[in-house]
């Protein structure tokens, strides 16, 4: 069984902090991989680099795995348009990546510190490609990392999302329904331990945004959401060193970062072709089927919510 092994400072961190054991390890994957098995509705990746993905952002609760690859297979089948037709070396998905929108950094602040992720939302075509197009490029990205990333595994994540450049045309493409899908998908599919959401740089549009995202987050996250006017604050929380040249720190520039990125999602083409099979059937769920109003419904009116 083939798993990477973790470098010693992330050891240490995995048995203290998720209570993990190479040996439990092994039996907890193969666990699960049996469970699969046994779930008509279910088709998904038995990789178990992947599986041992998932327990690890799980805190290796085997119950809590089970739900969230339920969870993971069952938004990704509810949202075709960001989950199906990834092929990366499409000119459209090629084109999307030049903008190095969502880029994880190299440094972490600690040997066994969370992966720090540098999101520049507005830095993007939203007329050609549509807000869909930039959620497809952050999804794809959050999937390499959740295959190949021990720290984003193991210690979680930090995003940094810089909003400079925001115009309010940009508000025009971005309707509650596709932040609740954003949410979602972030939130309850991604077995990643969200650390800390950091917004910086707000346009005075941003707020209307804001509350819709605090919404649509549970309390755990809602109370990572932080709101910055400069970037110097969020150097209080995440140190300065760790973000792109273009900010002051010590990882590479943007552009080597997202000619960097650009060639590790090409690299997977194979990887994400084939990940186009993995799904759930929700006519062979046990129970009752899932559809996509029980995900991404949208509870209460959004009439007093001023987007002009």
């Amino acid at each position: 069984m083939s798993i990477r092994e973790l470098p010693v400072e992330l050891k240490k961190f995995a048995k203290e902090e998720l209570g993990e054991d190479d040996n439990h390890l092994i039996e907890d994957v193969n666990y699960i991989i049996d469970w699969v098995s046994k779930q008509p509705h279910l088709c998904i990746r038995e990789d178990p680099q992947w599986i041992a993905s998932f327990l690890r952002g799980c805190k290796h609760s085997l119950e809590r795995t089970k739900e969230k690859l339920d969870a993971y297979y069952t938004i990704k089948t509810h949202l075709p348009e960001l989950f199906q037709d990834r092929d990366p070396k499409q000119s459209k998905i090629q084109k999307s990546l030049e903008f190095g929108n969502y880029l994880p950094l190299p440094i972490t602040a600690k040997p066994d510190g969370p992966r720090v992720v540098f999101i520049r939302g507005s830095i993007f075509d939203f007329k050609k490609f549509g807000f869909q197009g930039l959620l497809k490029i952050f999804f794809m990205i959050m999937d390499i990392s959740l295959l190949d990333d021990d720290w984003l595994n193991v210690a979680g994540q930090d995003t940094v999302i810089d909003l400079s450049g925001s115009r309010l045309e940009h508000a025009s493409y971005i309707t509650p329904a596709l932040i609740k899908k954003a949410v979602t998908c972030f939130q309850d599919a991604y077995p990643i331990k969200n650390k800390s959401l950091h917004f910086v740089n707000p346009p005075p549009t941003f707020e209307t945004f804001f509350i819709l995202i605090k919404r649509f987050t549970n309390e755990k996250l809602r109370n990572r959401v932080m709101l910055h006017r400069e970037m110097d604050k969020v150097f209080d929380y995440i140190p300065k060193r760790v973000f792109p040249s273009d900010y002051g720190g010590d990882a590479p520039s943007i552009a080597i970062l997202t000619k960097e990125w650009k060639k590790k999602v090409i690299e997977k083409q194979e990887w994400f072709i084939e990940d186009s099979q993995y799904r759930v059937t929700e006519s062979k769920r046990p129970g009752k089927p899932i559809t996509g109003l029980d995900l991404f419904g949208l509870e209460g009116s959004f009439k007093q919510l001023d987007f002009d």
